[in-house]
């Protein structure tokens, strides 16, 4: 049956309904120009298949629910705003029976139902197809015996539209039950569980449509189904993403647009959709160790760096070093766990290392006493429990005490102490003593006293400080040089004399048998005299001239005593040692170059 357009009268009122409707729509809700079918008008499908009754009320199946009671003819309004039916087909017992059908899609008042057809199409099975608004010739649809048909209507109002009929072998299952994940951390997919109401047709395929960016766009995996369970995977995403998804059935594949047209069944969580957020995991500590040395030796209050690195994924390898992470190296005379230790001394950041977080102190300082020391390091992050680190051969880790184990440090009592005190001390004539000190020299004070008399010679050597008192004499004739070492050579080293005892002395005689030596101008600029006394005729001596670093620069043979003239004009300004040996005896003097 082939139905006439409506009258230009219908025309005219049916305009007037819509514009009304689509104003009033405006105005109420201020959501959107797009008109759609007036909803209490619905969507009728009459046709050959119920002797062309419309509204059709004689057929459920193919009747709008706001038109009909009990019409199955019904409207979603979330996604792609569409009309839905499902109906069996079968010789008998179905909604229809087998064959080839004209047909409408209708939509009117109920007093004249006719006034807005789409038409013109030979719909084709699992096809999403074009219907013209008012076309000419009628639709036509071949439906089979023991199937059922679900058919999708895309409302986009009162223009050219599309439409889908969808076949299966039994009636389409429902989505009963859709998962929900509890922990989804960056990266990892998350497979969510689905569960069907009934085995499903063959031709019944599952999908979970999911989105990131609240449905500006969306992407449909599917679901792999076996009975009336299935799950699926939505890929993995950054931390703090939000996911949005259900599960829909359909008979197509695959999907890539258009996905509410192609549903037949779905499960929204109500219309709500499911959803999930990636997890922003907690920072974990990964890998801790003791880096280097894995052992050492030094002299007690002497330096010695201590490094370990940690791992956090994400976090460490940075310029900086990651948010709420503290080091630590820690000390103990027992090799032991080292969570049982009380040392511990502060590691500042020492910098970025192959995506790892180095830390170093430096042990030495804090080490009281000489003798064999333990040492690890020890890590925690935001005030958490406190991690150990242990040196291994192959990279190290946490401290277990077998495979990563402690340091070990050798302290030696050191040659040089790091302070000396000079109290209650004369340097007589002839004496050369030196002292020294790895930090600081102090002479006098304490109610005691420091001299050096006339002939007497000091040299004060110090690693940072040396500090003179009020009580410290000079007199006329005797030399005193302090300077601090930028080198580590203190009074040990070559060519500098050792510290001896000060005690009160005077000049020994001329052929008293004992070696004087006596050098000047000191300070000097050309000429030095030297005075050598207490040698015998014929005796033969060595004079030596040394530079600080124990180099020797000049010498010459001496006979008995007497004085001699040495030429310094060609030497640089600085600090020399005149060294004089005779037979057993040494003498040994400072001298300044101006």
């Amino acid at each position: 049956m082939k139905r006439e357009l409506p009258t230009s009268e219908s025309i005219l009122n049916r305009f007037f309904i819509i514009l009304v409707l689509f104003v009033a729509g405006l105005l109420l809700t201020g959501t959107s120009s797009q008109a759609q079918i007036y909803e209490p008008e619905g969507l009728n499908m009459p046709g050959a298949w119920n002797t062309w009754n419309n509204p059709p009320a004689n057929n459920l199946a193919l009747a709008s629910y706001t038109q009909v009671t009990g019409g199955r003819v019904v409207k979603f309004s979330t996604g792609i705003q569409r009309w839905q039916t499902i109906f069996s087909v079968a010789a008998t017992g179905g909604d229809l029976v087998g064959g080839t059908y004209e047909w409408l899609f209708t939509s009117g008042p109920t007093g004249s139902p006719w006034n807005n057809k789409w038409s013109n199409t030979n719909a084709t099975i699992n096809t999403l197809q074009s219907y013209t608004k008012e076309g000419a010739a009628n639709n036509t649809l071949t439906l089979t015996n023991d199937k059922w048909y679900t058919m999708n209507f895309e409302d986009a109002g009162y223009i050219n539209t599309r439409a889908i009929f969808m076949e299966t072998s039994a009636q389409p299952v429902t989505i009963s039950y859709v998962s929900t994940p509890e922990v989804i951390d960056p990266g990892n997919a998350a497979v969510i569980a689905v569960t069907i109401s009934a085995a499903p047709s063959p031709e019944e395929l599952f999908y979970l449509r999911y989105s990131t960016d609240a449905w500006v766009t969306s992407a449909a995996v599917p679901v792999s189904v076996s009975g009336i369970y299935g799950s699926a995977s939505i890929p993995g995403q950054v931390a703090g993403t939000v996911v949005s998804y259900y599960a829909f059935s359909s008979t197509i594949t695959p999907i890539l647009a258009d996905y509410d047209l192609y549903t037949i069944k779905l499960n929204s969580n109500g219309g709500t959709n499911y959803s999930y957020t990636v997890t922003t995991p907690v920072p974990v500590v990964t890998f801790a160790n003791l880096q280097n040395p894995p052992a050492g030796t030094i002299d007690l209050g002497g330096v010695f760096q201590v490094s370990g690195r940690v791992e956090i994924p994400g976090l460490t390898g940075q310029p900086v070093a990651a948010p709420g992470l503290l080091a630590w190296v820690g000390y103990s005379s027992t090799n032991t766990d080292p969570a049982t230790w009380t040392n511990w001394i502060a590691a500042p950041y020492a910098g970025p290392v192959l995506g790892k977080d180095e830390f170093s102190a430096d042990l030495g300082p804090v080490i009281p006493t000489a003798g064999t020391w333990y040492y690890a390091t020890r890590f925690s992050l935001n005030a958490g429990s406190y991690l150990y680190g242990g040196y291994s051969v192959t990279g190290g880790g946490l401290w277990d005490g077998t495979v990563n184990i402690s340091g070990v440090l050798t302290v030696q009592t050191p040659e040089v102490p790091m302070f000396q005190a000079l109290e209650n001390i004369t340097v007589a004539a002839e004496q050369s003593v030196c002292y020294n000190a790895k930090q600081t020299i102090t002479a006098g004070g304490n109610g005691s006293f420091f001299n050096v008399e006339n002939g007497g010679s000091v040299m004060l050597i110090a690693g940072q400080n040396i500090i003179f008192l009020p009580s410290v004499t000079v007199v006329s004739g005797g030399f005193l040089h302090a300077y601090l070492t930028k080198t580590g050579e203190y009074c040990n080293s070559p060519g500098i004399p050792a510290v001896k005892d000060a005690m009160a002395g005077g000049n020994s005689p001329a052929g008293s048998g004992t070696l004087t030596v006596m050098v000047y101008p000191n300070p000097a600029t050309a000429r030095v005299t030297i005075d050598l006394l207490g040698v015998a005729d014929g005796v033969v001596s060595g004079l030596e001239l040394f530079s600080t670093r124990g180099n020797r620069l000049y010498s010459q043979t001496l006979t008995g005593s007497g004085t001699r003239s040495l030429d310094v004009t060609g030497f640089p300004s600085g600090v020399y040692f005149v060294r004089i040996v005779s037979g057993s005896q040494v003498q040994t003097r400072m001298l300044v170059k101006q």
